[in-house]
């Protein structure tokens, strides 16, 4: 018993030590867009974050293993990255830093107290900030968040509307609602998390109850490619998790006649958790 005991707290300490040895890219950043959110066709895969000194740092100590700078390629256009640096730390985990502005600061090794660059608007990009991702392999795209010390969040997520989706049309899911359905069509769910200010940042994780049956439940912390070389988050392709427009989306559903109850709990990665429970009749008019 005393040995187990033991054998957590030592767990526990090196748990630690490896979790602080990746730090924020930046000192008194704000973060923009969080790990997973949707892009027209797209996984986000890292987290985008300003700073007002703009120096970007390495998430830890590692080698440069390759570098992309307009002040050393003139002659050629940004790709859709803009300037980058990838940092090696280990064989299978490396770090991204994208939309640098010109003249990184090359060098072969980096401590964590080196400044790599300072973060810019170049490539496709909507103004002056740092999009840093970690990879493992180059094959996984791990969400920072759950490798690093978190920032300051005590803002839930905010659940604005829970919606039956028909085709383009979206019917809101109102508490003694009624619906006449004629297939089971799938639900839309537009939520976000305010970090800091009033930003819409992506939730970490989404569990969506439909009649005591769990529909989906996803932690958005790794995008990974599945055996069709199809990026995925916890198995579901991007058009199996979020509509057109941004919303979750959950396909798997199937209502009863008469009275649903739906629950849906959104949280960040601080662990601030917000639910809403509907419950909704629903008439089943299924063509025969």
């Amino acid at each position: 018993m005393k040995e187990d005991k033991l054998f957590i707290i030592f767990s526990l300490v090196v748990l630690s030590c490896f979790l602080l040895s990746f730090q924020l890219p930046v000192t008194n950043g704000t973060i923009h867009s969080t790990f997973g959110e949707p892009r027209p066709d797209h996984f986000h895969n890292g987290v985008d974050i300003s700073s007002i000194d703009k120096k970007v740092y390495p998430v830890k100590e590692g080698n440069l293993v390759f570098a992309w700078d307009k002040a050393l390629f003139p002659l050629e256009q940004y790709p859709g990255v803009g300037n980058y640096c990838i940092l090696e730390h280990n064989k299978k985990e490396k770090s991204l830093y994208v939309h640098l502005e010109n003249n990184i600061h090359l060098q072969p090794r980096y401590a964590l107290t080196d400044s790599l660059a300072f973060m810019g608007n170049t490539g496709r990009s909507y103004g002056t900030h740092l999009h840093f991702a970690i990879l493992n392999h180059f094959i996984v795209s791990v969400n920072p968040f759950t490798v690093m010390p978190s920032i300051d969040d005590k803002k839930p997520p905010v659940i604005e509307g829970v919606y039956i989706k028909v085709g383009d049309s979206y019917t809101r899911l109102r508490e003694g609602g009624n619906i006449r359905l004629t297939q089971h069509h799938p639900l839309a769910i537009q939520c976000f998390d305010a970090i800091q200010k009033n930003e819409r940042c992506g939730v970490f994780s989404l569990k969506v109850i439909l009649n005591n049956v769990t529909v989906t439940d996803v932690k958005f912390n790794a995008i990974k490619l599945d055996n069709k070389n199809k990026l995925t988050i916890k198995g579901l392709p991007f058009e199996n998790l979020y509509d057109s427009k941004g919303n979750y989306l959950v396909t798997n559903v199937s209502y009863n006649p008469g009275i649903n109850n739906l629950t849906v709990i959104a949280e960040d990665f601080a662990g601030n958790q917000t639910s809403q429970s509907i419950s909704f009749n629903v008439v089943l008019d299924f063509k025969k």
